[in-house]
């Protein structure tokens, strides 16, 4: 009988230390999974115009990211296929991208961070509409009295003199505009036009009668 109450003491010892090696487990991978599933670790900003044809990417990590790799990713559709624009090193909680050649029309990215122990995530998707080309033009050139320019979409004309002094600077909304010129001195001036959303710009000679 001794022996029976022995074997049962270790038996139920040994249930004990199970199951409490089993909830410690448990709680250590309910840790481990809502680390992983927690906040979202990398915040991507809507892309900025970068001048020149380009556009800036900017992102941030939280405060306890690790070193990692970023993949930029980049398509036509929201919903369609990504292709893989660059792979950039990571070490700090701030980093950017300058994607110099956009798609024309609509781009649609998101990033990838991979951090070096961790589970990969992904950031929101973020857009913009680029118009690629550029499309405008003025005429006609010599002009007398009124200058008109036609763009697809808003723009800045910059008028400066042979001497480099500024003579108009002007903000002219899209499609056919008027501009009265008939104040400026005859001459050689330089007209340079930027467009607001792609950050195309033309310079070309303007010949005043």
């Amino acid at each position: 009988m001794r022996i029976l109450t022995h074997l049962l003491s270790v038996a139920l010892v040994c249930l004990f230390y199970t199951g409490v090696a089993q909830t410690s487990y448990s709680q250590a991978f309910q840790r481990l999974v809502a680390t992983a599933t927690g906040p979202i670790m990398i915040k991507l900003e809507e892309p900025a115009n970068a001048g020149q044809g380009k556009l800036l990417l900017q992102w941030s990590l939280n405060a306890s990211a690790q070193p990692g790799y970023i993949t930029i990713e980049r398509s036509p559709l929201q919903n369609g296929n990504y292709e893989v624009v660059a792979v950039l090193r990571q070490e700090g909680k701030l980093g950017q991208f300058i994607d110099e050649l956009p798609l024309k029309g609509n781009n649609y990215y998101r990033v990838k961070w991979s951090p070096d122990f961790g589970w990969q995530q992904v950031s929101r998707i973020v857009s913009t509409s680029f118009a690629g080309d550029m499309t405008c033009r003025f005429y006609p050139n010599p002009v007398d009295n009124i200058l008109i320019v036609r763009s697809e979409q808003p723009l800045e004309l910059l008028l400066t003199d042979a001497g480099g002094q500024v003579r108009t600077n002007v903000k002219l909304k899209a499609g056919l505009q008027y501009l009265d010129v008939s104040g400026l001195e005859k001459g050689l001036y330089i007209i340079t036009l930027t467009q607001a959303e792609s950050g195309q710009v033309l310079t070309e000679k303007l010949l005043k009668n």
